[in-house]
Protein backbone atom coordinates (compact mmCIF):
# COMPACT_ATOMS: atom_id res chain seq x y z
CA UNK A 1 0.00 0.00 0.00
CA UNK A 2 1.27 3.22 -1.01
CA UNK A 3 0.50 5.90 2.30
CA UNK A 4 3.40 8.60 1.35
CA UNK A 5 5.43 10.20 -1.65
CA UNK A 6 8.31 8.27 0.55
CA UNK A 7 7.01 4.92 -0.67
CA UNK A 8 8.17 6.22 -4.11
CA UNK A 9 11.46 7.19 -3.22
CA UNK A 10 12.40 3.91 -1.76
CA UNK A 11 11.32 1.84 -4.67
CA UNK A 12 13.28 3.89 -6.91
CA UNK A 13 16.83 4.65 -4.67
CA UNK A 14 16.41 0.50 -4.61
CA UNK A 15 15.48 0.22 -8.90
CA UNK A 16 17.54 3.53 -10.44
CA UNK A 17 20.08 4.37 -7.60
CA UNK A 18 22.71 5.33 -9.09
CA UNK A 19 20.79 7.45 -11.99
CA UNK A 20 20.54 11.19 -11.60
CA UNK A 21 17.21 11.90 -10.73
CA UNK A 22 16.77 16.07 -10.40
CA UNK A 23 19.49 18.15 -12.08
CA UNK A 24 19.81 21.98 -11.62
CA UNK A 25 22.56 24.52 -12.84
CA UNK A 26 25.26 23.49 -10.56
CA UNK A 27 24.36 20.09 -8.86
CA UNK A 28 22.72 16.29 -9.96
CA UNK A 29 21.42 14.04 -7.15
CA UNK A 30 21.35 10.67 -7.50
CA UNK A 31 18.25 8.68 -6.17
CA UNK A 32 20.12 6.95 -3.78
CA UNK A 33 22.13 10.04 -3.15
CA UNK A 34 18.72 11.61 -2.43
CA UNK A 35 17.43 9.14 -0.22
CA UNK A 36 20.38 9.32 2.05
CA UNK A 37 20.40 13.15 2.13
CA UNK A 38 16.72 13.32 2.68
CA UNK A 39 16.64 11.64 5.18
CA UNK A 40 19.85 13.45 7.26
CA UNK A 41 17.40 16.13 6.76
CA UNK A 42 14.74 14.41 8.48
CA UNK A 43 16.96 13.34 11.37
CA UNK A 44 18.13 17.00 11.77
CA UNK A 45 14.56 18.50 11.73
CA UNK A 46 12.61 16.08 13.84
CA UNK A 47 13.11 17.75 17.20
CA UNK A 48 11.06 20.83 15.95
CA UNK A 49 9.32 19.17 12.97
CA UNK A 50 6.34 17.29 14.29
CA UNK A 51 3.33 15.32 12.15
CA UNK A 52 0.99 17.57 10.79
CA UNK A 53 3.21 20.83 11.64
CA UNK A 54 4.46 23.15 8.59
CA UNK A 55 8.11 23.69 7.85
CA UNK A 56 8.58 26.80 5.78
CA UNK A 57 11.71 25.78 2.67
CA UNK A 58 12.80 29.24 2.04
CA UNK A 59 14.95 29.32 -1.11
CA UNK A 60 15.74 29.80 -4.40
CA UNK A 61 14.56 26.72 -6.69
CA UNK A 62 17.26 23.97 -6.79
CA UNK A 63 17.91 20.72 -6.03
CA UNK A 64 18.27 21.26 -2.38
CA UNK A 65 14.55 21.78 -2.11
CA UNK A 66 13.61 19.02 -3.22
CA UNK A 67 15.85 17.26 -0.48
CA UNK A 68 14.05 19.85 1.88
CA UNK A 69 10.72 18.88 0.18
CA UNK A 70 11.31 15.13 0.85
CA UNK A 71 13.67 15.53 4.31
CA UNK A 72 10.07 17.41 5.52
CA UNK A 73 7.82 14.37 4.55
CA UNK A 74 10.21 11.97 6.44
CA UNK A 75 9.42 14.02 10.07
CA UNK A 76 5.69 13.57 9.13
CA UNK A 77 5.54 17.43 8.92
CA UNK A 78 4.45 19.22 5.73
CA UNK A 79 6.70 21.67 3.65
CA UNK A 80 5.84 25.09 2.27
CA UNK A 81 7.50 26.34 -0.69
CA UNK A 82 8.65 29.90 -0.33
CA UNK A 83 10.86 31.24 -2.77
CA UNK A 84 13.84 33.75 -1.92
CA UNK A 85 12.41 36.07 -4.92
CA UNK A 86 9.17 36.69 -3.20
CA UNK A 87 8.37 40.27 -1.56
CA UNK A 88 8.82 40.20 2.15
CA UNK A 89 5.54 41.43 2.68
CA UNK A 90 4.22 38.85 1.23
CA UNK A 91 6.77 36.20 3.03
CA UNK A 92 5.46 37.67 6.28
CA UNK A 93 1.71 37.43 5.42
CA UNK A 94 2.01 33.74 4.66
CA UNK A 95 4.61 33.73 7.95
CA UNK A 96 1.91 34.87 10.27
CA UNK A 97 -0.91 32.52 8.72
CA UNK A 98 1.18 29.59 8.96
CA UNK A 99 2.42 30.73 12.53
CA UNK A 100 4.96 27.95 11.92
CA UNK A 101 8.18 27.46 14.54
CA UNK A 102 11.07 26.06 11.39
CA UNK A 103 12.52 27.14 8.30
CA UNK A 104 15.29 25.10 6.59
CA UNK A 105 17.31 27.47 4.03
CA UNK A 106 20.36 27.52 2.77
CA UNK A 107 23.05 29.80 3.62
CA UNK A 108 23.67 30.97 -0.05
CA UNK A 109 20.15 32.44 0.17
CA UNK A 110 20.00 35.82 1.83
CA UNK A 111 16.88 35.55 4.03
CA UNK A 112 15.33 38.20 5.62
CA UNK A 113 16.45 39.02 9.01
CA UNK A 114 13.56 39.45 10.53
CA UNK A 115 12.69 35.60 9.61
CA UNK A 116 15.99 34.76 11.44
CA UNK A 117 15.46 35.90 14.48
CA UNK A 118 11.62 35.09 14.76
CA UNK A 119 11.67 31.52 13.87
CA UNK A 120 14.00 28.28 14.65
CA UNK A 121 15.96 28.43 11.36
CA UNK A 122 18.02 25.34 9.86
CA UNK A 123 20.55 25.20 7.03
CA UNK A 124 20.66 22.28 4.85
CA UNK A 125 24.38 22.55 4.74
CA UNK A 126 24.59 21.90 8.45
CA UNK A 127 21.83 18.78 8.24
CA UNK A 128 23.47 17.65 5.30
CA UNK A 129 26.99 16.78 7.51
CA UNK A 130 24.52 14.71 10.11
CA UNK A 131 26.57 11.19 9.70
CA UNK A 132 24.48 8.86 12.11
CA UNK A 133 20.82 8.88 10.17
CA UNK A 134 17.88 8.15 13.19
CA UNK A 135 16.41 5.16 11.33
CA UNK A 136 13.96 4.25 14.81
CA UNK A 137 12.30 7.70 15.00
CA UNK A 138 11.65 7.97 11.53
CA UNK A 139 10.32 4.42 11.31
CA UNK A 140 8.37 5.35 14.15
CA UNK A 141 7.11 8.17 12.68
CA UNK A 142 6.15 6.11 9.21
CA UNK A 143 4.10 3.79 11.57
CA UNK A 144 1.84 6.37 12.75
CA UNK A 145 1.58 8.50 9.56
CA UNK A 146 -1.64 8.04 7.35
CA UNK A 147 -2.33 8.92 3.65
CA UNK A 148 -4.14 11.66 5.07
CA UNK A 149 -1.79 13.28 6.33
CA UNK A 150 -0.95 16.69 4.75
CA UNK A 151 2.62 16.53 2.38
CA UNK A 152 2.65 20.34 1.47
CA UNK A 153 1.00 23.51 1.48
CA UNK A 154 0.76 26.40 -1.36
CA UNK A 155 -0.14 29.47 -0.90
CA UNK A 156 -1.92 31.57 -3.69
CA UNK A 157 -3.65 34.79 -4.03
CA UNK A 158 -6.21 35.66 -1.79
CA UNK A 159 -8.99 38.07 -2.73
CA UNK A 160 -8.60 40.13 0.61
CA UNK A 161 -4.90 40.35 -0.21
CA UNK A 162 -4.03 37.88 2.65
CA UNK A 163 -2.47 34.74 0.73
CA UNK A 164 -4.63 31.52 1.19
CA UNK A 165 -2.46 28.12 2.24
CA UNK A 166 -3.98 25.71 -0.28
CA UNK A 167 -2.97 22.48 2.29
CA UNK A 168 -2.91 18.90 0.07
CA UNK A 169 -2.85 15.50 1.95
CA UNK A 170 -0.12 12.44 0.36
CA UNK A 171 -3.45 10.52 -0.98
CA UNK A 172 -4.31 13.63 -2.97
CA UNK A 173 -1.03 13.70 -4.40
CA UNK A 174 -0.28 9.99 -4.84
CA UNK A 175 -3.57 9.98 -6.31
CA UNK A 176 -3.08 12.45 -9.10
CA UNK A 177 0.45 11.06 -9.63
CA UNK A 178 -0.72 7.13 -10.04
CA UNK A 179 -3.50 9.40 -13.00
CA UNK A 180 -1.24 11.26 -14.13
CA UNK A 181 1.67 8.66 -15.15
CA UNK A 182 -0.61 6.02 -16.27
CA UNK A 183 -2.54 8.30 -18.65
CA UNK A 184 0.59 9.73 -20.19
CA UNK A 185 2.59 6.72 -20.03
CA UNK A 186 5.69 8.33 -18.31
CA UNK A 187 8.43 5.59 -17.32
CA UNK A 188 11.79 5.62 -16.64
CA UNK A 189 12.97 7.12 -20.04
CA UNK A 190 11.00 10.27 -19.00
CA UNK A 191 13.24 13.46 -19.12
CA UNK A 192 10.94 16.83 -17.89
CA UNK A 193 12.42 20.37 -18.01
CA UNK A 194 10.82 21.56 -14.94
CA UNK A 195 9.68 25.10 -15.97
CA UNK A 196 7.03 26.39 -13.29
CA UNK A 197 8.03 27.61 -9.72
CA UNK A 198 7.98 25.27 -6.71
CA UNK A 199 5.61 27.08 -5.14
CA UNK A 200 2.76 26.57 -8.01
CA UNK A 201 1.05 23.42 -7.76
CA UNK A 202 2.26 22.85 -11.73
CA UNK A 203 5.69 21.91 -10.23
CA UNK A 204 4.51 19.01 -7.99
CA UNK A 205 3.45 16.78 -11.30
CA UNK A 206 7.47 17.20 -12.24
CA UNK A 207 8.73 16.37 -9.27
CA UNK A 208 6.58 13.55 -8.25
CA UNK A 209 6.53 11.69 -11.50
CA UNK A 210 9.93 11.93 -11.79
CA UNK A 211 9.55 10.30 -8.41
CA UNK A 212 7.29 7.71 -9.47
CA UNK A 213 9.02 6.48 -12.47
CA UNK A 214 12.94 6.91 -12.26
CA UNK A 215 12.89 9.75 -14.60
CA UNK A 216 14.99 12.66 -14.83
CA UNK A 217 14.31 15.90 -14.06
CA UNK A 218 15.92 19.06 -15.47
CA UNK A 219 15.75 22.73 -13.39
CA UNK A 220 15.60 25.07 -16.47
CA UNK A 221 17.70 28.45 -15.57
CA UNK A 222 15.35 31.21 -14.70
CA UNK A 223 17.12 33.11 -17.31
CA UNK A 224 16.41 30.84 -20.23
CA UNK A 225 12.62 31.97 -20.39
CA UNK A 226 13.06 35.11 -21.61
CA UNK A 227 15.76 33.78 -24.56
CA UNK A 228 13.31 31.18 -26.14
CA UNK A 229 16.45 30.33 -28.56
CA UNK A 230 18.66 29.12 -25.75
CA UNK A 231 15.51 27.72 -24.28
CA UNK A 232 14.82 25.29 -27.20
CA UNK A 233 18.55 24.25 -26.88
CA UNK A 234 18.43 23.63 -23.52
CA UNK A 235 16.42 20.87 -24.29
CA UNK A 236 18.39 19.57 -26.91
CA UNK A 237 21.61 20.06 -25.31
CA UNK A 238 19.81 17.67 -22.50
CA UNK A 239 17.14 15.25 -24.17
CA UNK A 240 14.28 16.83 -22.97
CA UNK A 241 11.36 14.56 -23.65
CA UNK A 242 8.49 16.13 -22.21
CA UNK A 243 7.96 19.46 -20.84
CA UNK A 244 4.44 20.89 -18.99
CA UNK A 245 4.70 24.56 -19.35
CA UNK A 246 2.34 27.37 -18.74
CA UNK A 247 1.43 29.05 -22.52
CA UNK A 248 2.64 32.56 -21.72
CA UNK A 249 6.30 30.53 -22.43
CA UNK A 250 4.95 28.63 -25.35
CA UNK A 251 3.55 31.67 -26.72
CA UNK A 252 6.87 33.61 -26.67
CA UNK A 253 8.79 30.30 -28.21
CA UNK A 254 5.57 31.10 -30.88
CA UNK A 255 5.79 34.44 -31.35
CA UNK A 256 9.66 35.14 -31.91
CA UNK A 257 9.15 31.97 -34.18
CA UNK A 258 11.80 30.26 -32.56
CA UNK A 259 10.27 26.87 -34.44
CA UNK A 260 11.39 28.20 -37.40
CA UNK A 261 15.24 27.85 -36.32
CA UNK A 262 15.55 25.77 -33.84
CA UNK A 263 13.33 22.95 -33.25
CA UNK A 264 12.88 20.50 -30.23
CA UNK A 265 14.67 17.57 -31.04
CA UNK A 266 13.57 15.02 -28.62
CA UNK A 267 10.24 16.14 -27.09
CA UNK A 268 7.59 13.70 -27.64
CA UNK A 269 4.93 15.05 -24.94
CA UNK A 270 3.60 18.72 -24.77
CA UNK A 271 1.38 20.15 -22.14
CA UNK A 272 0.22 23.09 -21.19
CA UNK A 273 -1.58 24.25 -18.47
CA UNK A 274 -2.22 27.22 -15.79
CA UNK A 275 -4.03 29.64 -18.50
CA UNK A 276 -5.68 29.56 -22.20
CA UNK A 277 -3.58 28.91 -24.37
CA UNK A 278 -4.55 30.22 -27.61
CA UNK A 279 -5.21 27.99 -30.73
CA UNK A 280 -3.45 29.96 -32.82
CA UNK A 281 0.34 29.84 -30.95
CA UNK A 282 -0.80 25.88 -30.40
CA UNK A 283 -1.09 25.61 -34.36
CA UNK A 284 2.30 27.09 -34.69
CA UNK A 285 3.29 24.36 -32.47
CA UNK A 286 1.78 21.53 -33.92
CA UNK A 287 2.58 22.45 -37.50
CA UNK A 288 6.14 22.77 -36.34
CA UNK A 289 6.53 19.52 -34.19
CA UNK A 290 3.52 17.22 -36.06
CA UNK A 291 4.89 14.15 -34.37
CA UNK A 292 4.43 15.39 -31.17
CA UNK A 293 1.57 14.50 -28.73
CA UNK A 294 -0.25 17.39 -27.12
CA UNK A 295 -2.62 17.98 -24.44
CA UNK A 296 -4.26 20.56 -22.47
CA UNK A 297 -4.39 20.06 -19.06
CA UNK A 298 -7.11 22.38 -16.56
CA UNK A 299 -7.10 22.25 -13.02
CA UNK A 300 -7.18 24.63 -9.70
CA UNK A 301 -4.66 23.97 -6.70
CA UNK A 302 -7.28 23.21 -4.28
CA UNK A 303 -7.44 19.67 -6.87
CA UNK A 304 -4.03 19.35 -6.20
CA UNK A 305 -2.59 19.97 -10.01
CA UNK A 306 -4.83 18.79 -12.84
CA UNK A 307 -8.86 17.91 -12.53
CA UNK A 308 -9.17 17.64 -16.73
CA UNK A 309 -6.98 16.54 -19.43
CA UNK A 310 -7.70 16.84 -23.23
CA UNK A 311 -5.47 14.92 -25.48
CA UNK A 312 -5.41 17.18 -28.87
CA UNK A 313 -6.06 14.78 -31.90
CA UNK A 314 -8.28 16.52 -34.18
CA UNK A 315 -7.90 19.97 -35.87
CA UNK A 316 -8.52 23.30 -34.57
CA UNK A 317 -9.55 26.95 -36.44
CA UNK A 318 -7.16 29.40 -34.90
CA UNK A 319 -10.15 31.32 -33.60
CA UNK A 320 -11.37 27.94 -32.22
CA UNK A 321 -11.26 27.41 -28.49
CA UNK A 322 -8.78 24.17 -27.10
CA UNK A 323 -11.49 21.97 -24.55
CA UNK A 324 -10.30 21.37 -21.51
CA UNK A 325 -11.59 17.79 -21.67
CA UNK A 326 -12.33 15.53 -19.36
CA UNK A 327 -12.35 14.69 -15.91
CA UNK A 328 -9.09 12.88 -14.57
CA UNK A 329 -9.94 9.00 -12.99
CA UNK A 330 -11.09 9.08 -9.56
CA UNK A 331 -11.94 12.66 -10.33
CA UNK A 332 -15.94 14.19 -11.04
CA UNK A 333 -16.37 17.41 -13.08
CA UNK A 334 -19.66 18.86 -12.64
CA UNK A 335 -20.80 21.99 -14.38
CA UNK A 336 -23.45 23.20 -12.11
CA UNK A 337 -25.69 26.48 -12.48
CA UNK A 338 -26.94 28.86 -10.16
CA UNK A 339 -29.60 26.53 -9.16
CA UNK A 340 -27.22 23.37 -8.57
CA UNK A 341 -28.19 21.31 -11.33
CA UNK A 342 -25.84 19.84 -13.86
CA UNK A 343 -26.17 22.22 -16.97
CA UNK A 344 -27.18 20.41 -20.38
CA UNK A 345 -25.14 21.41 -23.84
CA UNK A 346 -24.25 24.63 -24.20
CA UNK A 347 -25.43 25.68 -21.30
CA UNK A 348 -22.83 27.77 -18.61
CA UNK A 349 -22.42 26.10 -15.39
CA UNK A 350 -19.49 26.57 -12.51
CA UNK A 351 -16.73 24.26 -12.90
CA UNK A 352 -17.22 21.92 -9.54
CA UNK A 353 -15.06 19.12 -8.35
CA UNK A 354 -15.42 16.47 -6.02
CA UNK A 355 -13.11 13.46 -5.43
CA UNK A 356 -9.96 12.56 -2.97
CA UNK A 357 -7.43 14.99 -5.56
CA UNK A 358 -9.74 17.76 -3.31
CA UNK A 359 -7.09 19.39 -0.90
CA UNK A 360 -7.94 19.79 3.02
CA UNK A 361 -8.95 23.19 2.88
CA UNK A 362 -6.96 26.41 3.59
CA UNK A 363 -4.36 26.46 6.71
CA UNK A 364 -6.13 28.42 9.43
CA UNK A 365 -8.65 29.66 7.26
CA UNK A 366 -12.00 27.93 8.01
CA UNK A 367 -14.12 30.81 6.62
CA UNK A 368 -12.36 31.23 3.42
CA UNK A 369 -12.40 26.90 3.16
CA UNK A 370 -16.04 26.95 3.97
CA UNK A 371 -17.00 29.33 1.32
CA UNK A 372 -15.61 27.42 -1.80
CA UNK A 373 -15.02 23.49 0.01
CA UNK A 374 -19.22 23.46 0.23
CA UNK A 375 -21.38 20.07 -0.17
CA UNK A 376 -22.59 18.34 -2.95
CA UNK A 377 -25.71 20.03 -4.01
CA UNK A 378 -26.93 16.51 -5.80
CA UNK A 379 -26.29 14.48 -2.89
CA UNK A 380 -29.02 14.55 -1.02
CA UNK A 381 -28.29 10.94 0.97
CA UNK A 382 -24.87 11.74 3.14
CA UNK A 383 -22.11 14.14 3.19
CA UNK A 384 -19.93 14.59 0.21
CA UNK A 385 -17.20 17.78 -0.39
CA UNK A 386 -17.04 19.56 -3.96
CA UNK A 387 -14.64 22.38 -4.40
CA UNK A 388 -16.55 25.35 -6.39
CA UNK A 389 -13.33 26.76 -8.45
CA UNK A 390 -15.09 30.05 -9.62
CA UNK A 391 -14.72 29.20 -13.31
CA UNK A 392 -17.12 28.79 -16.13
CA UNK A 393 -17.21 26.48 -18.80
CA UNK A 394 -20.31 24.30 -21.15
CA UNK A 395 -19.94 21.31 -22.38
CA UNK A 396 -19.36 20.89 -26.61
CA UNK A 397 -20.85 19.19 -29.15
CA UNK A 398 -18.37 16.18 -28.44
CA UNK A 399 -19.70 15.99 -24.78
CA UNK A 400 -16.39 18.10 -24.00
CA UNK A 401 -16.14 20.44 -21.42
CA UNK A 402 -14.38 24.10 -22.69
CA UNK A 403 -13.59 26.46 -20.32
CA UNK A 404 -14.85 30.36 -20.85
CA UNK A 405 -13.62 32.49 -17.82
CA UNK A 406 -13.63 33.24 -14.65
CA UNK A 407 -17.34 33.52 -13.02
CA UNK A 408 -16.01 37.04 -12.15
CA UNK A 409 -14.83 37.53 -15.98
CA UNK A 410 -18.90 36.76 -16.69
CA UNK A 411 -20.41 40.67 -17.24
CA UNK A 412 -23.56 42.60 -18.39
CA UNK A 413 -22.67 45.07 -20.73
CA UNK A 414 -25.49 46.65 -22.52
CA UNK A 415 -28.28 44.29 -21.37
CA UNK A 416 -25.98 40.84 -22.49
CA UNK A 417 -24.17 38.55 -20.73
CA UNK A 418 -20.84 38.29 -22.20
CA UNK A 419 -17.74 36.58 -21.34
CA UNK A 420 -14.41 37.96 -21.58
CA UNK A 421 -12.54 34.87 -22.35
CA UNK A 422 -14.63 34.83 -25.78
CA UNK A 423 -13.54 38.37 -26.82
CA UNK A 424 -10.11 36.98 -25.70
CA UNK A 425 -10.03 34.13 -28.02
CA UNK A 426 -11.56 35.89 -31.17
CA UNK A 427 -8.67 38.77 -30.88
CA UNK A 428 -5.89 35.93 -30.18
CA UNK A 429 -6.89 34.59 -33.35
CA UNK A 430 -5.72 37.40 -35.50
CA UNK A 431 -2.22 37.00 -36.99
CA UNK A 432 -0.69 40.19 -35.39
CA UNK A 433 -1.56 39.41 -32.21
CA UNK A 434 1.15 37.96 -29.72
CA UNK A 435 -1.25 38.03 -26.30
CA UNK A 436 -4.43 39.96 -24.94
CA UNK A 437 -6.38 40.15 -22.09
CA UNK A 438 -10.18 41.70 -21.79
CA UNK A 439 -11.22 43.64 -18.85
CA UNK A 440 -14.60 45.28 -17.61
CA UNK A 441 -14.77 48.77 -15.99
CA UNK A 442 -18.41 48.21 -14.11
CA UNK A 443 -18.00 52.51 -13.21
CA UNK A 444 -17.73 53.31 -17.11
CA UNK A 445 -19.26 50.32 -18.49
CA UNK A 446 -16.81 49.61 -20.58
CA UNK A 447 -14.63 46.35 -22.59
CA UNK A 448 -11.10 47.25 -22.34
CA UNK A 449 -8.27 45.00 -24.31
CA UNK A 450 -4.99 45.10 -23.64
CA UNK A 451 -2.73 43.60 -26.63
CA UNK A 452 0.50 43.44 -27.77
CA UNK A 453 0.63 42.82 -31.20
CA UNK A 454 1.23 44.86 -34.36
CA UNK A 455 -2.20 46.15 -35.50
CA UNK A 456 -4.04 49.48 -35.20
CA UNK A 457 -7.09 49.52 -33.04
CA UNK A 458 -9.47 50.64 -36.14
CA UNK A 459 -8.54 47.52 -37.93
CA UNK A 460 -8.93 44.97 -35.40
CA UNK A 461 -12.80 46.22 -34.48
CA UNK A 462 -13.65 46.16 -38.38
CA UNK A 463 -12.11 42.49 -38.36
CA UNK A 464 -14.33 41.48 -34.96
CA UNK A 465 -17.26 42.60 -36.62
CA UNK A 466 -17.16 39.42 -38.59
CA UNK A 467 -16.45 37.48 -34.95
CA UNK A 468 -18.60 38.58 -32.52
CA UNK A 469 -21.64 40.73 -32.09
CA UNK A 470 -21.53 44.50 -31.53
CA UNK A 471 -22.21 44.50 -27.62
CA UNK A 472 -19.32 42.37 -27.14
CA UNK A 473 -16.62 44.52 -29.18
CA UNK A 474 -14.23 46.16 -27.05
CA UNK A 475 -14.92 49.86 -25.87
CA UNK A 476 -11.22 50.50 -25.51
CA UNK A 477 -7.77 49.34 -26.87
CA UNK A 478 -4.32 49.05 -25.61
CA UNK A 479 -1.43 48.24 -27.02
CA UNK A 480 1.57 47.56 -24.98
CA UNK A 481 5.13 46.44 -25.79
CA UNK A 482 5.02 43.92 -22.55
CA UNK A 483 2.28 41.96 -21.34
CA UNK A 484 2.38 41.96 -17.30
CA UNK A 485 2.71 38.86 -15.80
CA UNK A 486 2.63 37.06 -12.36
CA UNK A 487 5.05 35.62 -10.44
CA UNK A 488 3.80 31.83 -12.13
CA UNK A 489 4.31 32.94 -15.48
CA UNK A 490 0.49 33.78 -16.20
CA UNK A 491 -1.20 37.36 -17.25
CA UNK A 492 -1.12 39.24 -14.34
CA UNK A 493 -4.75 40.33 -14.48
CA UNK A 494 -4.65 41.47 -11.27
CA UNK A 495 -1.71 44.43 -12.23
CA UNK A 496 -3.83 45.10 -15.40
CA UNK A 497 -7.28 46.08 -13.09
CA UNK A 498 -5.64 48.00 -11.16
CA UNK A 499 -4.38 50.10 -14.18
CA UNK A 500 -7.47 50.58 -16.00
CA UNK A 501 -10.49 49.56 -14.13
CA UNK A 502 -12.19 52.80 -11.94
CA UNK A 503 -13.30 51.47 -8.77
Amino acid sequence: MIKSVLDYLENTAELYGEKEAYIDESRAITFGELKADAQRIATGLLTEAGIGTPVAVYMDKCVECIEGFLGVSYTGAFYVPIDISMPYARVKLIMDTLKAKVVLTRRRDEIPKEIEEAYRVFYIEDLLQIQEINTGELARRNRVRIDQDPIYAIFTSGSTGVPKGVLVSQRSVINFTEWWCETFEFTEEEVFANQTPFYFDASVKDIYATLRCGATMYIVPKKLFSLPAQLVRFLNENKVNCIDWVPSVLCMIANFRTLDKVKPEYLKKVMFLGEVMPTKQFNIWRRALPDVKFANLYGPTEATGDCTYYKIEREFADDEPIPIGFACENTDVMLLNEKGYRVGEDEIGEICVRGCSLALGYYNNQGKTDEVFQENPLQKSYRERIYRTGDLGKYNRYGEIVFLSRKDSQVKHMGHRIELGEIETAISSMEQIERVCCIFDQASQKIIAVYKGEIEAKEMTERLKDKLPRYMLPNVYDRVSDMPVNLNGKIDRAALKDKYVNI
